[in-house]
């Protein structure tokens, strides 16, 4: 029986790439898996998510105000450390590179170990520059690494892995080290379905996910609807900053609704109720602008059209108009001038269902593993 190790430090409740994976393991034979994350903070409001043949760790603090922070950190790597200890991991995974220090820890120890890294997103130089010193310390020890004692790093897409390698001098590196693993829904979510033409009596929007009001067009996304008859939006967000609360409570609430966060299994449901699924980024950053969100293949698995920023260049590759649903991108800082009726149009337009799903993806995993 293999024996793996999954190491998250976020909480796994706010990752649903993380939850996904988790679950996919689960369902292989012959292996036994153990998990690592850390404790959900207080003011997310979500459900604890849990594996019935799987035993998730949570070592840390609730709490996590800065006096607690570096209390925290010593309190959830040595746990883990320990776990690895006691365990005896074939193969070691962790996600980002705060969850690094006891998987890289290990394999200084257990030479013999497959080491497996996966980034959620892609952050630069500049970027590690700029943050917390643990990350930095720690991604210069991933560094140190890569080259010698890897046997799998995944990055999300091709653009994102092509500024991974440049930046870490890996480019002369085997090909075959590095793999590209979307951000997909579970399959199971295409039994939920939508493919009844668009309601144009009452266009319905959804917006689901982290909000920021500096960061997305949704001041421009707001005050658009508000001044159209026939388009509502409801926006379901467990992570948003006091300034997306303050202009949503601003809006007319027969027009734009919002209802706090959603647990990830609850989605599809959910989304069925909508026509069209809003992804609105700004290019505050190259993890942004070189990215597909993962709520584009969500709401595409539920059967919605999906209007995504213009400004995610990476995104573009996926549009698609001349089937339904839709993926088209949208300039919403100038949406006085877009179409909306005629993008809605699925007028002698085919159903096309989504390829998208996280299990087509995740069995590459097991090829290392």
């Amino acid at each position: 029986m293999k024996k793996v190790f999954v190491i998250h430090y976020q909480p796994l409740e706010a990752y649903p790439p993380g939850m996904n994976f988790i679950n996919f393991l689960s369902a292989q034979e012959d292996f036994k898996i153990r998990v690592s994350s850390s404790c959900l903070r207080k003011d997310l409001d979500l459900k604890p998510f849990t594996v019935q043949n799987i035993h998730i760790s949570r070592p840390g603090l609730r709490n996590k105000r800065s006096l607690f922070k570096l209390l925290d950190y010593i309190w959830y790597y040595t746990a883990t450390f320990i776990q690895l200890l006691l365990f005896k991991p074939h193969t070691v995974i962790y996600f980002e590179t705060l969850s690094s220090w006891p998987a890289l820890l290990y394999k200084k120890i257990r030479k013999d170990v497959k080491l497996m890294v996966h980034y959620h997103e892609y952050v630069s130089p500049k970027q590690y520059a700029q943050g917390m010193k643990l990350s930095r310390y720690m991604h210069s020890m991933e560094m140190s690494m890569y080259t010698s004692a890897f046997s799998w790093i995944s990055q999300t897409n091709e653009e994102r892995m092509e500024m991974f390698r440049r930046d870490n001098q890996l480019l002369a590196m085997p090909e075959q080290l590095f793999r590209i693993i979307p951000n997909y829904p579970p399959k199971q979510w295409s039994s939920y379905k939508k493919v009844t033409d668009c309601n144009l009596s009452v266009l319905r929007l959804v917006f689901v996910g982290s909000l920021g009001y500096k960061n997305m067009y949704l001041q421009e996304l707001t005050d658009w609807i508000q001044l159209q008859s026939d388009i509502e939006l409801d926006v379901y967000a467990y992570n948003i900053d006091q300034e997306a609360v303050a202009l949503l409570k601003k809006c007319d609430p027969d027009k734009i609704r919002f209802h706090g966060g959603v647990d990830y299994h609850m989605l599809p449901e959910i989304l069925g109720n909508y026509d069209v699924g809003i992804v609105m980024y700004k290019p505050f950053s190259e993890n942004t602008v070189h990215a597909v969100s993962n709520k584009v293949f969500e709401y595409l698995a539920c059967g919605l059209d999906v209007w995504f920023s213009t400004d995610m260049t990476y995104s573009y590759r996926y549009v698609r108009d001349n089937v339904y649903p839709k993926v088209l991108a949208v300039d919403f800082s100038n949406l006085d001038a877009f179409d909306y009726q005629s993008a809605v149009n699925r007028e002698g337009l085919k159903y096309q269902p989504s390829q998208y799903f996280y299990e087509q993806e995740y069995i590459k995993f097991l090829e290392v593993i």
